[in-house]
């Protein structure tokens, strides 16, 4: 794993590395001058609905990933709240969320002002999630879409240069406020993983400074392409789009028309009486689809802009431990864990755990749950989730 990726200072006390001959080092990263963009106004849209499930048992349905504190100190939706100021401040933060989530986002989040809550009656993917954020923005400015820039952003997402972050959306904002492009930001990959999307870049966009035309998006690669694409400068999709509220109210109706019809007639009842009925009965029909889908893909106004800003997405335990500087350690441990001629595991819980001769596992003790993994099997974590769910264990998810 790359240096850049290792754990924030403030965690070092958290976690208890067991090095190797060589450990591994952080070059310090200054913070870039941030352009300010001739604009109105920035949101910044927070996707808060996903449920963590390769963090089992750690993530549950009601206290997903995003509201835990996974290779940080405060829960992962506060620090990509925090990072935003000033930037976005807390007002024009909005986020969106499954209902029952609503409470303990509310805790976290008391900057953020409750009806700043867009919540989802049932999971319908990124794009209807977008899509409803974007009918409030509506509502909020008034019809006024011209003079907005969104910026949607995941919830549960480790970047160590806040100061790089903000300047490349800052950049992003800009340039999505002066051409009508639909940016998204690609990541600067520096090994090749198969555990990401991927987007092929073109040339440069004129009258958006850094940004690029997108020829393609790509699926998870298989580890051979993965280096294939490190060699031919893609980039790694991170899920981040900055866009102006009326391009992507356009992009809407152009690519998914029957989504932006239900979406319009959620927008036209806010601040209604019945919102909240038409909500319920709207909402539920629209079709389950990812923007990446829907709308990036078959979009032509759609640029890249490039950034380095120690982004890493932490997707599962052996993300965590990569990020925690599991390359060139041996063992990475959380509370009373004892360790005799093992390598390459991530442990943690509150009871004794004592690991002998064993390589490369995960091993995570919760109150009413244990986890024992072989780092390299983090996704079918998904299919265990399944099963628990056909077998009646839903009080365990």
């Amino acid at each position: 794993m790359p240096k850049k990726s290792s754990a924030p200072k403030s965690c070092r006390g958290c976690w208890s590395i067991t090095p190797t001959a060589s450990s591994v080092t952080n070059p310090s990263i200054s913070p870039m001058t941030i352009p300010k963009p001739k604009l109105a106004t920035i949101y910044a849209v927070i996707m808060a609905g996903g449920q963590g499930r390769r963090f089992w048992p750690r993530s549950r349905k009601l206290k997903p990933k995003q509201l835990l504190a996974i290779g940080t100190r405060e829960p992962l939706i506060k620090e990509t709240v925090s990072r935003l100021m000033p930037l976005v401040p807390a007002e024009r933060v909005l986020i969106c969320c499954g209902r029952e989530l609503a409470p303990e986002i509310r805790k976290l989040l008391p900057e953020v002002p409750e009806e700043n809550l867009v919540l989802e009656p049932v999971g319908r993917d990124t794009a209807p999630g977008i899509g409803l954020a974007l009918e409030h923005l509506r509502h909020r400015q008034r019809g006024r879409l011209d003079q907005a820039v969104a910026m949607v952003l995941p919830a549960d997402h480790y970047i160590k240069s806040s100061g790089r972050f903000r300047a490349t959306l800052a950049r992003a904002a800009a340039a999505a406020n002066q051409t009508g492009l639909i940016l998204t930001i690609g990541i600067v990959p520096d090994y090749p993983s198969p555990a990401y999307g991927y987007i092929r870049p073109g040339e440069p966009l004129p009258g958006a400074r850094g940004a690029l035309r997108v020829k393609s998006f790509v699926e998870k690669p298989d580890p051979a392409t993965a280096r294939k694409y490190l060699k031919q400068g893609y980039l790694w999709n991170a899920g981040m789009f900055v866009f102006r509220l009326d391009v992507m109210k356009d992009a809407f109706a152009r690519h998914l028309p029957e989504t932006a019809a239900g979406l319009d007639e959620i927008g036209r009842s806010l601040g209604k009486p019945a919102a909240g009925r038409t909500l319920a009965r709207v909402f539920p029909r629209l079709g389950k689809v990812s923007v990446d889908y829907g709308i990036m893909e078959k979009a032509e106004n759609v640029g890249v802009v490039a950034a380095d800003f120690g982004w890493h997405d932490v997707g599962g335990w052996d993300a965590l431990y990569r990020l925690l500087g599991g390359e060139g350690i041996k063992n990475i441990s959380r509370g009373p864990v004892h360790i005799i001629d093992s390598s390459g595991c991530y442990v943690e819980g509150e009871k004794l755990i004592a690991l002998v001769g064993v390589e490369d596992l995960v091993v995570v003790e919760s109150p009413d749950a244990i986890l024992v993994l072989k780092r390299d099997r983090e996704m079918d974590l998904k299919k265990l989730t399944d099963l628990l769910h056909a077998k009646g264990k839903r009080e365990v998810l």
